[in-house]
């Protein structure tokens, strides 16, 4: 099979057009990072009905997934490495179409913005967990917990910490597996955890349920940004999100965003 790894502010996939009779084993199998390729996700594209492609998304415990900002940033740049010339692309991906604009120079794109979709604040939900066991587990992980939960194509929930040395010190895996065994307890929920890094400068790092931390999630991005506004510790419309392995811009207007990533193709090749 010929695959397309393509980077998007620090996260990677996988992008191909074949077909396979049990997609969750080989999304296991191409995304292990041990034994396989190696990625975050396993997109397969296909021409779309009314838009320029159609995707699947799968992650690597096999499971599908219906939105995810990176994956759709890399989708459009493998439509553009295709066939060179546009700089707009619609994407369909979990039954809705996303736009992406590309800014390019020459053949080389630059950059991919992608329109978000609503933000959804849940205001009355994040109060249950500040008491009873929740808030003692919360307070156990974070020592002064502020937490935000947000709908954005599934569920999030933004932790404000105090500095960046907090960021780069918590311990994510011990922290968030407590969380999501009380706090979050049978709920499909993302986890953010964000920092002031300088004037309208945000660090995060996010935790996937199921799959553990990952080095750049768009929507963590967007929803820490908007946090940050809601807390008021930071004053633009456009925030710079730094993550592990890459930057996003941000731009908010209201409960609408936008989000800009470098993208990349770091590797075009062919797997059995």
């Amino acid at each position: 099979m010929k695959l397309t790894k393509i980077h998007t502010a620090g996260s990677d996939h996988l992008i191909c057009r074949e077909k396979f009779v049990d997609i969750g084993a080989a999304s296991k199998r191409l995304l292990d990072r041990k034994t396989g390729v190696g990625a975050d996700s396993l997109i397969l594209i296909e021409d779309g009905a009314g838009s320029d492609a159609k995707i699947r998304l799968y992650l690597s415990d096999g499971h599908e997934c219906n939105f995810s900002a990176t994956a759709l940033i890399a989708a459009a740049k493998f439509l553009y490495d295709e066939a060179p010339g546009k700089t707009m692309y619609n994407v369909t991906l979990g039954g809705s179409t996303y736009t992406v604009r590309l800014s390019t120079l020459g053949k080389r794109v630059l950059c991919a913005w992608l329109d978000m979709p609503r933000i959804v604040p849940r205001p009355m939900e994040q109060l249950k967990y500040y008491h009873g066991i929740r808030g003692e587990i919360l307070r156990a992980c974070i020592a002064h917990p502020r937490v935000s939960v947000y709908e954005l194509c599934g569920a999030h929930a933004v932790f404000m910490l105090e500095s960046p040395a907090e960021l780069r010190k918590f311990n994510m895996q011990s922290a968030c597996r407590r969380l999501e065994e009380v706090l979050f307890y049978g709920e499909n929920i993302d986890l953010h955890f964000a920092a002031i890094a300088g004037d309208n400068v945000l660090q995060v790092r996010s935790w996937r349920c199921r799959i553990g931390e990952i080095s750049a999630l768009g929507e963590g991005a967007v929803l820490s940004a908007y946090a940050a506004t809601e807390y008021e510790t930071v004053d633009a419309s456009r925030v710079l999100v730094k993550t592990a392995n890459g930057n996003f811009c941000v731009e908010l207007s209201g409960h609408e965003a936008s989000l800009c990533a470098k993208c990349e193709t770091v590797f075009q090749g062919e797997a059995v």
